[in-house]
């Protein structure tokens, strides 16, 4: 409270201002309205008593002196005697009245006073009056009262707290706030808002911990889903800990944006370890996943772990038929396939896996030097060891690929296909190219190179036509290739 003379600060229980000297009053000044209408009250009574006094004075000479003319003196003694016997009995009455009016004025005022020292509504309509005046301080003050009065002060917190953070008070905003959270019971949009504005001022400061731990005390899935972004959860696995006879594919998700680091040793994971960015592959072993996860406003969750043991049964290596060496005639590369399992290779020296190339069928040797890589991988997924081949495949032959091709160019040529020979023909825009594929053995025939045919536009593009050219490796001499019904390969000369 403050002293209405100098402004200076009142402790609660005094009745005077330790500095000016001025006597503090307790009983809050009245309504105009009301003061006014009491003064009247009583100004209307004193009155009434005042006319009605002097009415009976005069009625009663007036009738003394009737009496004295027209009665003996027995009457006047009987008359005298009912008026002395009426007069206490009116004054009792005016006594009895005025008493009563004194304790109504009294019940009224005590019923001002009551209202607005005990008033919810009282409080916060001041309060809100105060603060549209401009007057913060004061309004804080009316609601300060108000708290003490409510059983279930909701609304007068989270309008006090407004006007606290308008007044630059934050901290006491957050107190009265989380006071509310703890003590009171409360209805979603309240709690919600009452998050809201706790969350506001933690954010503003910079206080992510604090609003991580208080949506972690939080027992509202609503309330908590609602700021999930503020929440550090422990990552979740998607498999849970045990033995299993299959490659895991574990999955770690978090709860909102950011980032989960981990462990497959056990160790403490932090944020120089691991960032987890697709599904972990365990196969054969133990393995101990620890993550945690780390949210965009740097929060760091506990750290979640998962045990594994995959016991997997780890197919056969397949066996190539051909060893890694020099080559100079026409040769196939033949593996046994294992019994359970499916053999994927590749010929530049990457590491085959289920996408790569499926073997089926012998691999007629690539001109050149070759890398071959064979796996085994399991109906589980299980990879066997990968087994290696070097080739340096190369022909004791004139005839080279770019011979074939030649060739090929000047019989289409001539045979009017193309109108010259870099390929250009009536047919097309733009030219045909050919390019070596592979080399065949056909039956009875012998060693052939094999051609595509491309179309390439103006632009470069390729595109594949479905004719096929053979040139024989040691005669050069060019044919179509074709296939029949039954998928055997035969010649057409274009000589």
């Amino acid at each position: 409270m403050k002293c209405p003379a100098c402004g200076y600060e009142i402790a609660e229980d005094h009745l005077y201002c330790e500095k000016c000297g001025k006597e503090i009053q307790i009983v809050p000044d009245f309504e105009p309205e009301i003061e006014n209408s009491i003064i009247e009250t009583l100004t209307t009574v004193a009155e009434q008593i005042d006319d009605t006094n002097a009415s009976d004075n005069t009625g009663g000479k007036t009738d003394v002196r009737e009496d004295k003319i027209q009665k003996n003196v027995s009457a006047k003694e009987k008359g005298k005697e009912g008026f002395l016997a009426e007069e206490p009995a009116k004054n009792w009455f005016l006594i009895s009245l005025v008493t009563f009016i004194a304790v109504m004025v009294i019940a009224a005022f005590t019923a001002v006073f009551m209202y607005h020292r005990y008033s919810t509504a009282y409080q916060v309509e001041q309060a809100k009056e105060c603060a549209a005046d401009g007057n913060l301080e004061r309004a804080v003050e009316f609601l300060e009262k108000a708290r003490t009065l409510e059983e279930n002060p909701a609304d007068i917190v989270l309008l006090e707290s407004g006007y606290l953070y308008q007044m630059g008070e934050s901290d006491r905003a957050l107190e009265i706030l989380l006071e509310l959270i703890d003590t009171v019971q409360l209805d979603y949009d309240k709690k919600e808002k009452a998050y809201e504005n706790i969350i506001a001022i933690y954010s503003e400061q910079e206080r992510f911990k604090e609003i991580n731990s208080l949506l972690n005390a939080c027992m509202d899935d609503s309330i908590r889903n609602q700021f999930q972004q503020y929440l550090a959860l422990a990552p979740e696995f998607g498999y849970i800990s045990g033995t299993y006879d299959e490659i895991v594919p574990l999955k770690l998700s978090a709860n909102t944006t950011g980032k989960i680091y981990y462990t497959t040793d056990g160790s403490e994971p932090d944020e120089s370890s691991e960032v987890y960015t697709a599904p972990l592959f365990l196969e054969s072993g133990e393995y101990q996943i620890a993550a945690i996860f780390v949210n965009d406003y740097g929060i760091k969750s506990e750290v979640a772990r998962g045990w594994y043991v995959i016991n997997l049964v780890v197919p056969d290596v397949p066996e190539v038929l051909l060893y890694s060496g020099d080559y100079h005639e026409p040769t196939l590369v033949e593996v046994n396939v294992p019994e359970e399992g499916t053999v994927y290779y590749t010929i530049d020296g990457s590491t085959p896996s289920d996408v790569s190339n499926k073997y089926t069928e012998p691999i007629q040797m690539p001109l050149g030097k070759s890398n071959f890589k064979f796996v085994t991988i399991s109906d589980e997924g299980v990879s066997s060891e990968v087994v290696s081949r070097s080739f340096d495949f190369s022909l004791n032959t004139d005839v080279t690929v770019q011979k074939a091709v030649d060739n090929v160019v000047q019989a289409l040529f001539e045979r009017k296909v193309l109108l010259d020979l870099q390929g250009h023909s009536h047919e097309i825009q733009g030219k045909y190219v050919f390019r070596y594929d592979t080399i065949v053995k056909i039956p009875d025939l012998g060693y052939y190179y094999v051609l595509n045919e491309y179309i390439e536009d103006t632009g470069g593009n390729l595109t594949k036509t479905d004719r096929l050219y053979a040139v024989e490796i040691y005669t050069g001499a060019p044919n179509r290739l074709i296939y029949d019904a039954n998928g055997e390969m035969g010649l057409i000369s274009l000589r």
